[in-house]
């Protein structure tokens, strides 16, 4: 059997008989980032489990009421800190600001798309990749090829 390249942190890996297609070798830290990158395409692909880990976290919130405050009493550094980001956040300096996935913001109807790089330089973070996203078809949000073809 050949060795493979693990997608995580390089070092080559002999994949399991079990697994001919394995991409991430057995160390804990690369099955950690598989499964991340699982959720995180999994959230992309699929509505439904979208909307169950909404549920989901919103029971957990309903069920733990007081956590967030009980966490901000134990944990004053971290409120102070959320008190700064937030103050900045008001004052437009939205970059500190962690979000689980921007992607999650509904203003962007189903449809096909076309992502652009920009030359733009005003991102704050230098590893951030600034994109300009438009319909590829205006008219019609399908994904047939007759409305790739026309582009």
């Amino acid at each position: 059997m050949t060795t493979k390249r693990c997608a995580c942190c390089g070092q080559t890996f002999l994949p399991r008989p079990q697994a001919p297609n394995q991409t991430y070798c057995s160390l804990s830290e690369c099955q950690r980032a598989r499964k991340r990158q699982w959720h995180h395409n999994k959230l992309q692909s699929d509505p439904d489990y979208r909307g169950n880990q909404r549920d989901a976290q919103r029971a957990w919130l309903e069920r733990h009421p007081d956590y967030w405050r009980n966490y901000r009493d134990a944990h004053p550094e971290y409120a102070e800190r959320n008190r700064d980001r937030q103050r900045a956040d008001q004052s437009g300096n939205t970059h500190s600001l962690a979000k689980m996935d921007v992607c999650w913001t509904p203003s962007l109807p189903p449809g096909l798309y076309r992502i652009t790089p920009t030359r733009r330089t005003d991102a704050s973070n230098s590893k951030a990749l600034v994109v300009e996203i438009t319909p590829v078809c205006v008219d019609c949000p399908c994904k047939k090829d007759a409305c790739k073809e026309r582009t």
